[in-house]
């Protein structure tokens, strides 16, 4: 079942940005995270249930694409009838969440919101996804803007919310979101060129990588900016360092840092900041109020283990080469006896 969710391919790099925007909702407006861990929980459900919703039933539409690509579709591995009811599942658990929140309706409105945009994404007749810059702003908001503010109003509850802040994560998350599916569609152009899918990056390659580089990451990085002033907390600008030397490293082991195009051997920038720095960073925040909160660091590290691992393994392996390094430095060579 994970296999035909692809749940691979959003569960770290989707849900947890979304778990650091609650932590921060509720530094900002200087409220307890422990509490909400009931919220946080029924959020993250709802947006896993989405998530496995929209990979189904884009995998579901684009078979004869696939197929045309000669692409892998995992749904090959399964009967119609398994397909449909994993489909019929999804929709009878989103369902129930909206009912949950059904008299929260800005709420209702923003977690819905997913549900439609990645609808009219994959489903004919509007299939969006093969329209140009339509799918484009479909993907984007359905994968992040729209979990983003689901997740602030999780967070904030039933007051008043700050309409600035709110602002400053939208942006953030429509562009980082307009960037990742930039990037996962000039990796796939060749294939979906040959399949006849006229996406954005098929139609218009070269605008689409200006404009992931030149207008979609600099309003991200702007918008990050904004966030961490509000939170003014200096534990996420130290992961951010930290983020920043574990990227030197790698590039000096001969990876390439890439913005919007993809190559051999690359490494998205700010990807593992945003879904394990940045939300441990903010749980670590939350735990500094209320040292109870640590074992919402401890549940995110058991849910989302696999970025943290590689990140522990990276900074190891760095740790180990800069011992090395000072013990050469600081090594006094021995005096040469003569023979």
């Amino acid at each position: 079942m994970f296999k035909l969710f692809r749940a691979g391919d959003w569960w770290q790099y989707k849900i947890a940005p979304v778990v650091a925007l609650v932590a921060a909702t509720t530094l900002v407006e200087h409220k307890a995270l422990l509490p909400l861990w009931r919220e946080i929980a029924l959020l993250v459900v709802a947006l896993a249930v989405c998530a496995a919703y929209v990979s189904v039933v884009n995998d579901l539409a684009d078979g004869a694409d696939d197929r045309a690509a000669q692409k892998l579709n995992r749904q090959l591995a399964y009967s119609k009838g398994v397909v449909l009811a994993v489909i019929a599942f999804t929709i009878a658990a989103g369902a129930a969440i909206a009912w949950r929140w059904r008299d929260q309706p800005f709420l209702l409105a923003s977690y819905l919101g997913s549900w439609l945009v990645f609808s009219l994404y994959s489903l004919p007749p509007f299939r969006f996804k093969g329209r140009g810059f339509a799918g484009v702003l479909c993907d984007a908001a359905g994968a992040h803007l729209f979990p983003a503010l689901t997740a602030i109003l999780v967070a904030s509850g039933r007051g008043a919310w700050d309409r600035a802040w709110m602002a400053a994560a939208a942006v953030w998350a429509f562009s980082y979101g307009v960037r990742g599916i930039l990037w996962h569609q000039l990796a796939d152009r060749d294939s979906d060129a040959l399949a006849g899918m006229q996406t954005f990056a098929v139609r218009r390659p070269v605008v689409a990588a200006r404009l992931g580089a030149w207008i979609a990451f600099p309003a991200e990085i702007a918008a990050l900016s904004v966030l961490l002033w509000r939170i003014a907390q200096p534990l996420p600008l130290i992961a951010l360092v930290c983020y920043a030397l574990l990227l030197a490293a790698r590039v000096r082991h001969g990876l390439t840092l890439v913005v919007v195009t993809p190559k051999p051997g690359c490494i998205s920038v700010m990807q593992e900041y945003y879904d394990v720095f940045f939300p441990i960073a903010l749980l670590l925040c939350a735990a500094a109020r209320d040292w109870h909160a640590l074992i919402l660091v401890a549940a995110f590290i058991a849910f989302f283990p696999h970025g943290f691992m590689r990140v522990a393994r990276d900074f190891r392996q760095v740790s180990l080469e800069f011992a090395v390094m000072l013990r050469d430095a600081f090594r006094v060579p021995r005096p040469r006896t003569p023979s």
